[in-house]
């Protein structure tokens, strides 16, 4: 955005008359304007916080998503994205359209929001959608998020999502290469994404060589660990039983740490207790 845009900390919010401007405001202005916010959907802690973070790390980007007010001055969209500001200390161009008629606000908010499939797709990123959930995934392992409260998981918005598939284009490339084998895999293709990749970091050949024995059953017998793997992910897809993405992980990690290791492996030992914690849960090795 220039530097040229116009500070809009003291617009008049009540006009007779439909009218834009793009201005720049202050979280204090932020804070001004959320006074006149009078009749509103109660906000959503979880989409204010995504926003702020993404305000906060530079992500935020205009996309003239318009701040919109009645012509008594009264805020009828933009709560949440203001609300974000003003528990920030950033100063944020926006698209202003002051004078809307009082019924304009029962029509909006009526589209849909891309997901960040969809935004990867804009870019040319091919299977966008399996990155994507591939990498939220993988985010949330790197994160510590797989044991925590899921509203910080909310927290991996979709600009977040696009700069780490734009920062590791490597582990895109190689993730993209095997999607095919990855989605027949009887797994969710976005934890099994999330493995593929962390595995490829540490041994490019052998990751290659799981998904693709795990995707091909050639060559193993009883006890072999990915022979073990491929019967119980099977047993979880036939018998409809509910299984967790964060137990999928530690099923694919235990055999494939068993596989490297050269051990037989015949069925997968859950911790003391029965449930994986940040403590216990295996490590790729």
């Amino acid at each position: 955005m220039s530097n040229e845009i116009p500070n809009g900390d003291e617009l008049e919010l009540a006009v007779d008359r439909i009218t834009h401007s793009i201005v720049t405001i202050s979280s204090d202005t932020a804070r001004r304007w959320l006074e006149q916010n009078k009749k509103n959907r109660s906000i959503s802690a979880a989409v204010v916080n995504r926003y702020k973070t993404d305000m906060e790390q530079g992500l935020w980007q205009f996309a003239a998503d318009p701040i919109r007010f009645d012509i008594n001055g009264h805020l009828i969209d933009g709560q949440h994205r203001l609300t974000a500001q003003s528990e920030t200390d950033v100063t944020l161009p926006w698209l202003v359209i002051r004078g809307l008629p009082l019924e304009s606000q029962g029509v909006m908010d009526q589209g849909r929001k891309r997901t960040p499939g969809q935004q990867l797709e804009l870019q040319g990123i091919k299977n966008s959608s399996n990155v994507a959930a591939s990498i939220k995934v993988l985010m949330q392992w790197e994160q510590g998020l797989l044991f925590r409260d899921t509203a910080l998981s909310a927290r991996l918005t979709s600009p977040k999502i696009t700069q780490y598939v734009e920062s590791h284009p490597i582990d895109v490339e190689a993730l993209q290469g095997q999607l095919v084998k990855i989605r027949s895999i009887d797994a969710t293709p976005s934890v099994c994404g999330a493995f593929f990749i962390v595995a490829h970091r540490l041994s490019p050949d052998d990751a290659l060589r799981f998904i693709d024995q795990l995707y091909s059953q050639v060559g193993m017998s009883e006890g072999h660990p990915i022979y073990t793997l491929d019967r119980r992910l099977r047993r979880i897809r036939k018998e409809g039983i509910k299984t967790s993405n964060r137990d999928y992980l530690a099923f694919l990690i235990l055999a494939w740490n068993a596989w490297r290791d050269g051990r037989r492996m015949t069925k997968f030992q859950r911790p003391a207790g029965g449930s994986w914690s940040a403590e216990n849960f295996p490590v790729v090795k």
